[in-house]
C-alpha cells in the first residue's frame, strides 16, 4: 500500500459505517502479500470484512484534504498523517470497483476512524478498479 500507516490495533468508528451502523470496531490488516490492498475487518464473530485500497493508487490525483468537521470527527489536528481507504465490490462480471465517492478515513494516533460519504463528487461509488 503507497503511503501506508502503521495501524495496530482496534479502530473505533464511533458512528460505524453506513449500513453496518451497529459494527464499531475493526482491525486493518495488511500484509505485503496482500499489497496494495488491505482488509477492514470487522472485531467480532459476525463482523464485516471489506478488501480496501488506497484511493490515491487508482487515481494519484485523489484528493486528501479534510473540513474541520471530519477532523474533529477524526481527533485530527490536521498535520497528522491520516490512512485513506476506499472499500473494493467485486461485480458479476468479474471486475472490480472502488468507492471513491466515500473513503474511510483512519487516524492511527488516536486510533479512529470515520467514512465520509460526500453528497456532491466528481467521483463514483462504482469506479472501475485498473488491474493493480
Amino acid at each position: 500500500m503507497s503511503d501506508s500507516l502503521p495501524v495496530d490495533g482496534i479502530v473505533t468508528f464511533a458512528e460505524g459505517l453506513p449500513g453496518f451502523e451497529s459494527q464499531r470496531a475493526f482491525v486493518v490488516v495488511a500484509s505485503s502479500e496482500m499489497a496494495p490492498f488491505t482488509i477492514l475487518r470487522g472485531v467480532g464473530a459476525d463482523g464485516p470484512s471489506f478488501v480496501t485500497i488506497d484511493p490515491r493508487l487508482v487515481d494519484p490525483a485523489y484528493p486528501t484534504t479534510l473540513d474541520r468537521v471530519d477532523l474533529a470527527r477524526l481527533k485530527a489536528a490536521g498535520d497528522e498523517p491520516l490512512l485513506w481507504l476506499a472499500i473494493i465490490a467485486a461485480r458479476e462480471d468479474g471486475s472490480f470497483t472502488a468507492n471513491l465517492r466515500a473513503p474511510v478515513v483512519i487516524n492511527p494516533g488516536a486510533m479512529c476512524g470515520i467514512q465520509i460519504v460526500a453528497v456532491e463528487s466528481p467521483y463514483r461509488v462504482d469506479h472501475p478498479l485498473p488491474m493493480v
